[in-house]
């Protein structure tokens, strides 16, 4: 558990590192509140605590989510779209 940890926290490191994206803490050591990955001041994701524990790193699924494409769910975004009133389009 730890050795994959420190595995997919190395792997983000790195890959922030090549696209110059900042990792932002919000909290103090062993009492991290959030983690933030930032590119020119606009967030791209981030790992927050739900609630007073310390925040638990999710490294593994940040890795996931800053190296896999972006997988757009065209059907919900349909269906939120539909139920705020916005129908039809262009044909």
């Amino acid at each position: 558990m730890s050795q994959d940890k420190k595995r997919y926290y190395n792997r983000v490191r790195r890959t922030c590192l090549k696209h110059d994206i900042n990792i932002v803490y919000d909290g103090v050591p062993k009492n991290m509140r959030s983690v933030e990955l930032l590119k020119d001041g606009q967030l791209l994701m981030g790992d927050y605590a739900e609630d007073r524990n310390p925040l638990d790193i999710n490294w593994q699924r940040l890795h996931k989510d800053l190296t896999n494409p972006l997988d757009i769910n065209w059907q919900r975004l349909h269906k939120d779209l539909t139920k705020y009133g916005f129908t039809g389009g262009v044909k």
